[in-house]
């Protein structure tokens, strides 16, 4: 850049974090258009100032690339901001106090119009334990609802709903999926049968793309320029977010994961239109595209649901839930692997990783692919083993620190001794494996400061218990996980992810210099300023 083409944004008096190869650290950043054209020390900089360049002082802030939420339900965390109704922990804390959301919405609501809830822990609600088809029943006899837990791996439904579904005998479905007791439903679905019954529930066009618009919003206020959306809302989301991203009508840069929560036979469905050519999402705009896809093998870590190798601690008969079969992994794997797409699953438990890496060593025996960067998503229990076929395959396990936070006691009952090994984000640095980091919002909260607190503390961010703190990692090693690294599980990494010259402006600046502070403080963090491709999309100061 020529001196007399000045910069239109200079940050100045800042610690700036670059993520950079060598995790460096700089003083001031310029910004011209959409690129970053200097980073380095303020003299520099001011050597780049014109009269119409903005000087922005960070008085000593952290300055550093904007967050990569490299596994979060885009829509669907905008839909709990409108037309879904929220009953996080935040919200509601009793099966009481969900069962009044419900009649108050059935007041509002037309007999036959559904009424949908997400958020709820039933390990947190004063009840300890699910809301029940009667409660259900009793609060909405003339509506179908579907009462989601936080995970979206099971829910409660009324009769309504299941009748619509047509879900009256346990035995159709796989183990466990349709929950009885002394003969008669409770109204509890888990993986396949619950996610089938997501197919009957449709959102107009307007509520998806006012949820696309919040979810902007969202990410704006918390610092996050780019996500890998991780699907949700399939086929009718994708459309819209694409228009809206390549628009400009939202500023939040979109890698979407091809997959479809209806059930399994669905999101075989949308695999095969994808391979075939039946989605115009693939692409290499820098707002919008579709990378990966998608399988669910197994359940949640807080269901808890995963597929482990060995009971649960707390319960000796519980193994988790398997959606998919080892041929039936083996044959999706193959096709994706085979047609030059990123391959990548939802594998929490180590009986799940176990299959997913099984897959992907048969594919690259058969058709070897060097630089597919195969993922997989959650990665949560991982043993040593494990690890080393990560590592073999260059895979790059999406971590989920922020489950920690929100969920480590649960995790230490569950698991137990596991904890040491679950989202092992020491030994995949140790082993020089490309981790990357995703909320998975709106299962957990989508404050990247959650993640990090996970990672620096592995502490329960409710009760302080400490869960695998042989995992924690740096702070500087934690920011490049959740920028540069993310960046990288999309390919991304030439143009992002970084503050290097050269790169997009994509840019935060936070509340204070978070290489000062305490790692139990960085909750109480904040980014004061966003800046997505050169412009400033949220600013607090």
């Amino acid at each position: 850049m020529k001196i007399k083409d000045h910069a239109d944004v200079i940050f100045l008096n800042g610690n700036v974090i670059t993520a950079n190869e060598n995790n460096e650290t700089a003083q001031a950043v310029a910004v011209k258009d959409n690129v970053i054209v200097y980073c380095g020390e303020e003299n520099g900089a001011r050597e780049l100032a014109g009269k119409d360049t903005e000087i922005i002082d960070a008085e000593g802030r952290t300055i550093m690339p904007g967050f990569t939420d490299s596994h979060i339900h885009f829509c669907s965390l905008g839909l709990k901001k409108g037309p879904i109704i929220d009953i996080n922990y935040e919200n509601v804390r009793s099966v009481k106090g969900i069962t009044e959301m419900i009649r108050k919405a059935a007041a509002r609501k037309k007999p036959g119009e559904w009424i949908v809830l997400s958020g709820y822990d039933h390990n947190k609600l004063d009840e300890k334990r699910h809301p029940s088809i009667e409660e259900l029943d009793e609060a909405a006899p003339d509506n179908p609802v579907r009462c989601i837990r936080c995970c979206a791996h099971m829910g409660v439904y009324n009769s309504a709903a299941l009748k619509i579904g047509g879900i009256s005998d346990p035995l159709e479905y796989g183990e466990g999926e349709v929950v009885s007791e002394n003969d008669k439903l409770t109204g509890l679905l888990k993986e396949n049968a619950h996610m089938y019954m997501g197919s009957f529930v449709k959102f107009t066009e307007e509520e998806l793309k006012e949820g696309i618009r919040l979810a902007d919003e969202d990410m704006a206020r918390y610092g996050i320029t780019s996500v890998c959306d991780a699907g949700g809302d399939g086929v009718d989301a994708w459309p819209v977010m694409r228009k809206m991203a390549d628009s400009g009508e939202i500023n939040t840069r979109i890698r979407c994961m091809i997959f479809d929560l209806a059930g399994k036979e669905g999101n075989k469905k949308a695999i095969d239109d994808f391979l075939s050519g039946g989605y115009e999402t693939f692409g290499e705009s820098n707002s919008f595209g579709a990378r990966a896809v998608k399988i669910m093998i197994d359940g949640s870590s807080s269901g808890p649901s995963s597929a482990t190798r060995q009971p649960y601690s707390h319960d000796k008969d519980l193994k988790g839930i398997l959606v998919w079969e080892q041929d039936e992994i083996d044959e999706v794997v193959e096709k994706v692997h085979n047609a030059g797409f990123q391959m990548t699953a939802h594998a929490v438990g180590d009986k799940a990783v176990e299959m997913i890496l099984n897959a992907i060593e048969k594919a690259q025996r058969a058709h070897p692919r060097e630089g597919a960067r195969h993922r997989i998503e959650h990665c949560g229990i991982v043993d040593e083993e494990l690890i080393e076929r990560l590592k073999r395959l260059e895979m790059i396990p999406v971590a989920n620190p922020g489950f920690i936070e929100r969920n480590g006691k649960d995790y230490n009952r569950f698991y137990g001794e596991r904890v040491d090994y679950m989202f092992p984000l020491r030994r995949f640095l140790d082993k020089g494996i490309v981790t990357a980091i995703g909320s998975d919002a709106p299962v957990v909260p989508e404050n990247p400061m959650n993640g990090l607190y996970g990672a620096l503390t592995r502490k329960d961010g409710f009760t302080g218990e400490a869960v695998g703190e042989c995992q924690k990692i740096s702070l500087l090693e934690a920011v490049k996980m959740y920028t540069y690294n993310g960046a990288y599980a999309c390919f991304d990494e030439k143009s992002r992810g970084s503050i290097e010259e050269g790169k997009l402006a994509d840019i935060i600046m936070l509340s204070e210099d978070i290489m000062k502070i305490p790692a139990e403080d960085i909750r109480n963090v904040e980014p004061v300023l966003t800046m997505t491709d050169g412009k400033i999309v949220y600013r607090k100061l």
